[in-house]
């Protein structure tokens, strides 16, 4: 297993899963819309060979698929979530992993997202649709689901960069975040042991902070008090149903315990929230600030 495609090469989780990849000896194909971008030009500096293409049109994706041995599927993030949405998503989805089995693709790791199995009760059409697809399919193949991610704080939607923390979640309910750096590893581990992850789903995810906990954080790290803002669920119904909807299994059900044990059984260490701030976070944060001001 030595040559990967990645979709969303220039995203978050795609482009951590490439640069890690890269540093362990894999052949990286990069797939992304716009070749031209600085962050293609990034990977493509570090290694990786450049594929302009869309999951949409698989047909021109041929000669990669028939190149490579596993395949890393992460699809684009839809932000404003609707049935539509939901069904494309899982259209597309299925049909890559049905066109990765025509050309002879060994191995497929789909990242879905955690809570996906809960989330079938009223996204019937989704990503759990796109699991089940896979793992009863004759691929060799894995899902990861990853938690929150870190990063997603620094979407203008969050406020941070306005000195507002706007927070769509139970403010009291602890939920488990992830560094996509960490999803870009241990995607690499799954393929290095791609035959013994074969049939698995790993929920895979870090520390429980609650937003009010996240906000403390935040405040501790910038030294100076943040205004948080607690969008109320009828808001979320106007916006987006689906999300409205996931928002109240967190704060009815909560997520299903991450096995620890496992995930540390392969990578004994997770980047902390702290950690990540302070790497990462308060310095992309006060980035956003300047730029509003």
């Amino acid at each position: 297993m030595k040559r990967i495609l990645v979709t969303g090469a220039t995203g978050k989780q795609g482009s951590a899963a490439v640069y890690e990849l890269l540093k362990n000896n894999f052949e990286v194909f990069a797939l992304t819309r716009n070749p031209q971008s600085s962050k293609a030009d990034n990977l493509k500096n570090a290694g990786a060979i450049l594929v302009k293409g869309d999951l949409e049109d698989l047909e021109g994706l041929s000669n990669i698929f028939k190149k490579v041995d596993g395949l890393f599927l992460v699809l684009p993030p839809v932000w404003i979530s609707s049935k539509e949405t939901d069904e494309k998503e899982a259209e597309i989805g299925i049909q890559a992993i049905k066109f990765a089995e025509e050309q002879g693709v060994k191995f497929v790791l789909y990242s879905s997202v955690l809570g996906s199995d809960k989330q079938d009760l009223f996204r019937p059409k989704f990503k759990f649709t796109i699991e089940k697809y896979l793992l009863e399919s004759n691929l060799q193949g894995a899902v990861i689901r990853p938690a929150s991610f870190m990063e997603n704080l620094l979407l203008p939607g969050f406020g941070l960069g306005e000195g507002k923390f706007i927070n769509p979640l139970p403010e009291e309910k602890a939920i488990p975040w992830v560094a996509t750096g960490d999803i870009g590893t241990f995607a690499r581990i799954i393929f290095q042991n791609y035959k013994e992850f074969n049939g698995k789903t790993v929920d895979f995810g870090g520390e429980l902070f609650t937003p009010k906990q996240v906000l403390m954080l935040l405040e501790e790290k910038l030294n100076q008090p943040i205004n948080f803002v607690q969008v109320p669920l009828e808001v979320l119904y106007q916006q987006s149903e689906t999300f409205a909807k996931l928002v109240e299994m967190i704060d009815k059900e909560g997520y299903d315990p991450i096995d620890y044990k496992f995930i540390s059984s392969w990578m004994p260490k997770l980047t902390g929230f702290e950690q990540w701030m302070d790497e990462i976070g308060i310095k992309k944060i006060k980035e956003l600030r300047s730029e509003d001001n």
